[in-house]
């Protein structure tokens, strides 16, 4: 936790398309359920869909905040994809930042089309090793891929945020928000998710 104030400092990042937007707003509720002054700002690049996305979320007990994370700040990072993970902790990272990152690459087009090669995951897992404090590598995508459902990753990354207890809010406090903002047709799946991830960390 950063000394400023106790406010915490945490990112969600991915690609455009995995739901990171969602997972930081079901965030930013739950926070906001324990009484927690909180803001959110979201940064995306050049394209939504496929483009890197990171969602900023700060909060402590008092007081609001500027929406972006101070560079060197980050306290937590929760990353749906391994080279946006290494992205972001290199601009915001420091020697005591968390990291929860899902271990599946979601590959760029410039690497799709041969004009630029992708890091293996073990130098991935060897650079973000350098770069926190705490590392915790999660099968997020084999989860979905067991469900048959993508749209529900970033459930399954909050779960694993949640069981990771990282971030001192309630698990009960995420599950009654999450069947309070989704689509009441998808509470299930997504509640399932959760739980998934939750276990992947415990």
């Amino acid at each position: 936790m950063n000394n400023n104030k106790n406010t915490t400092n945490l990112i969600i990042t991915g690609v455009g398309g995995q739901g990171n937007v969602l997972a930081a707003r079901l965030l930013a509720s739950a926070l906001l359920a324990e009484a927690l002054e909180v803001t959110v700002g979201d940064v995306y690049g050049l394209t939504q869909r496929g483009g890197s996305v990171a969602s900023h979320v700060r909060w402590r007990s008092q007081d609001p905040l500027p929406p972006l994370v101070p560079r060197g700040s980050l306290d937590i990072l929760v990353a749906f994809e391994p080279l946006e993970a290494l992205r972001v902790l290199t601009q915001y990272g420091n020697k005591n930042t968390a990291a929860i990152v899902n271990t599946t690459p979601v590959m760029p087009i410039g690497v799709q089309t041969g004009r630029f090669q992708y890091p293996s995951l073990k130098e991935l897992q060897q650079g973000l090793d350098l770069l926190t404090g705490t590392l915790v590598m999660v099968e997020a995508t084999s989860i979905v891929q067991h469900l048959k459902n993508q749209q529900v990753l970033n459930m399954v990354m909050l779960g694993a945020l949640a069981g990771s207890g990282i971030t001192g809010i309630k698990k009960d406090t995420f599950t009654k928000v999450l069947s309070s903002l989704v689509p009441p047709k998808f509470v299930d799946i997504n509640l399932q998710a959760f739980e998934m991830g939750v276990k992947e960390v415990c």
